[in-house]
């Protein structure tokens, strides 16, 4: 039977798709690992990249290594089972104890390779007891958005929401943020907001306007090692020399 010119079309059709599903696949077999502290940065980085960053199409991955205590193993594994050429983002609260974790990662030499450290905020917002500082996941955002998100019915019992006055007359936005919250949520009776942080982080994405400058820098950081590593086709290969298919040693010397 004579091949249509619509049976061109659909096989050209065809075609297209199969490249995209190769090269989709290849996209994540050839993932960017991004790695992250705990469950507020898996949890909010998706919605505060939605509009500026697509992580399935650029070929990234967000891995949660659970706490500064667990980076260290995840690194490990990591390059068990991966080489050290694959790119690898490991981002971190920038506060005194994963400053910690991240030298002891270095001194290893777990973030040796392709591997990019991003401490996250990128630029010191609190100073720490210790005299270390920099900030942690909230400390990312203006602090009009972190009361904002804070204070709502959402995360807090109305009571307490009904004190922000009272919580932003002692309020020092020189010093860790979050642990200013837990000590006047703990003062008024709620002792179960750290549970609530991953929903607070969530707010804390959905709410601001525009992107903070930290997570800027992690999408240019992104976009720049995919550059570097582009994805390749499992179909681009070297073929083999074939004298007069692959291989002309007559036009090498004309």
């Amino acid at each position: 039977m004579p091949t249509t010119w619509e049976d061109a079309a659909r096989d050209d059709a065809l075609s297209e798709l199969h490249d995209e599903a190769i090269m989709a696949r290849a996209a994540m077999e050839q993932a960017i690992f991004v790695f992250v502290e705990g469950d507020s940065e898996e949890m909010a980085l998706p919605f505060l990249f939605e509009d500026v960053l697509d992580l399935c199409a650029v070929g990234a991955k967000l891995a949660n290594y659970n706490g500064r205590g667990n980076l260290r193993a995840a690194l490990r594994l990591l390059r068990l089972t991966l080489d050290h050429s694959r790119p690898v983002v490991v981002t971190h609260d920038n506060d005194p104890e994963s400053i910690i974790s991240v030298n002891r990662c270095a001194k290893e030499g777990l973030l040796e390779g392709a591997t990019h450290v991003l401490p996250l905020p990128v630029v010191p917002v609190v100073t720490y007891p210790n005299g270390h500082v920099g900030g942690a996941f909230e400390e990312c955002f203006p602090v009009d958005v972190f009361l904002d998100a804070a204070f709502t019915d959402e995360i807090l019992p109305r009571p307490v929401v009904g004190q922000r006055g009272a919580f932003e007359r002692f309020f020092d936005p020189t010093k860790p943020w979050f642990a200013q919250l837990r000590s006047f949520c703990a003062e008024n009776g709620v002792l179960d907001l750290p549970i609530r942080k991953p929903l607070l982080a969530k707010r804390l994405a959905n709410s601001c306007d525009d992107l903070p400058l930290s997570f800027s820098r992690l999408v240019a950081l992104i976009r720049r090692i995919r550059a570097e590593h582009p994805v390749t086709s499992p179909t681009d290969v070297e073929l083999p020399r074939v004298h007069g298919l692959t291989y002309f040693p007559e036009k090498e010397t004309s």
